[in-house]
C-alpha cells in the first residue's frame, strides 16, 4: 500500500504535538511542510515512493530564490527532519534528503541590549506612567535572559522563594528554573505591592486588571520605551543575547548559561553569547601565555 505525503505528514505532526513541542513551534513545522506539499503536488509528487532526492533538491534551490538565507535554513531543517522521522518510521529506505545539505549561514554578531543602553531605558521607564512595573519587566528580561513568551507567561506562583522563577512549559514544553537577582526580586516585590492591579488573573505582569501581555503588546511597549529612551529599537530577544553576553563577560560560564537560557545545545548558547573583538582582546590580554612569561 503506498503512503501519501500529506498522511505521513499530520502523522509527523501528531508525533510532535505527542512530545510536547509548543504551539510556536507547531506553527513553523505547519507552514514549512504546507509549502514543501504544495511544492510537491505542483510535481505531481503525492506518495512516499514518488518522492526522491533531486525533488527535495529542487524544492531547496527554490527556498534559496525566494528566501533569505536564514529563513531557506529554517525551512530545510524543518524539512529535514520531517524526512528523518519517516525515514526512521519505515516510509523511506533512506532520507531523500541526505544528500541535500542545508544552506550556510553567515556568523554574524546578534543585535544585543549593552549595560550601557539598558541603564539609559532603566532611566526612561521611571518618567512612565507606571515606572516600576517597567522598570521590573526590563530588570527581569535583562537578568534572566528570557523568550518574551516566557515573560508574558509568568504568573504570581512562580515567583518561587528561593529567589528564582519558575518557567512553565517554555520552548519544546520543557519546564526550568531560572534564578534572579536580589534587586531584580525587590523591583517585582515593589511592583506587585504598589503598582500591580486587583484582578483574577494570576499573570505576573499586566496590562490594566482585565488583560495581560502578549507578543506583540511586550514589542510595542518595548518600541515605545526604545524610542523614549534615546537609544536603537530592541526587540526582546535582543535583551536575551545581552543577558548571554553580559554573562560571559561577567565570568558566567556556557554550561550553566545553556540551562538558564533553556538550551538543548551548546552550540546555539555560543550563538547567543558570541563576544565582540574587544572582549576576545581583553581576555587576551588576560591569559596569553606569551605576555605571562617573566
Amino acid at each position: 500500500m503506498q503512503m501519501q505525503l500529506d498522511t505521513i505528514r499530520q502523522e509527523y505532526e501528531f508525533d510532535c504535538l505527542n512530545r510536547g513541542h509548543s504551539s510556536n513551534t507547531m506553527r513553523a513545522y505547519r507552514t514549512a511542510l504546507r509549502q514543501f506539499l504544495e511544492f510537491t503536488h505542483k510535481h505531481d509528487v503525492e506518495f512516499a515512493a514518488d518522492l526522491t532526492t533531486p525533488v527535495v533538491r529542487a524544492f531547496a534551490a527554490e527556498c534559496m530564490q525566494t528566501l533569505s538565507p536564514a529563513g531557506a535554513h529554517a525551512r530545510l531543517r524543518v524539512l529535514r527532519s520531517f524526512l528523518n522521522w519517516a525515514t526512521e518510521e519505515g516510509y523511506f529506505a533512506k532520507s531523500p534528503m541526505a544528500r541535500v545539505p542545508l544552506p550556510r549561514l553567515k556568523q554574524k554578531m546578534l543585535d544585543a541590549v549593552s549595560a550601557q543602553d539598558m541603564k539609559k531605558l532603566i532611566l526612561a521607564a521611571q518618567n512612565s506612567p507606571s515606572p516600576i512595573k517597567l522598570q521590573a519587566l526590563l530588570a527581569v528580561l535583562y537578568d534572566t535572559g528570557l523568550r518574551v513568551s516566557e515573560l508574558w507567561n509568568l504568573e504570581l506562583r512562580d515567583i518561587l522563594p528561593t529567589q528564582c522563577l519558575m518557567i512553565r512549559e517554555g520552548k519544546g514544553g520543557k519546564d526550568r528554573i531560572v534564578p534572579i537577582s536580589r534587586p531584580t526580586l525587590k523591583l517585582i516585590h515593589r511592583y506587585i505591592r504598589d503598582e500591580r492591579p486587583e484582578s483574577s488573573l494570576s499573570n505576573l505582569f499586566l496590562v490594566d486588571e482585565y488583560s495581560s501581555y502578549s507578543n506583540v503588546s511586550i514589542y510595542k511597549l518595548l518600541e515605545r520605551l526604545c524610542k523614549r529612551a534615546k537609544v536603537k529599537r530592541y526587540s526582546p530577544h535582543a535583551f536575551r543575547r545581552g543577558f548571554a553576553v553580559n554573562y560571559i563577560r561577567n565570568g558566567g560560564d556556557q554550561f550553566t548559561l545553556m540551562r538558564v537560557l533553556g538550551h538543548t545545545t551548546i552550540t546555539m548558547t555560543n550563538r547567543y553569547a558570541m563576544l565582540n573583538i574587544s572582549d576576545v582582546q581583553d581576555v587576551h590580554r588576560r591569559v596569553s601565555p606569551f605576555a605571562s612569561l617573566k
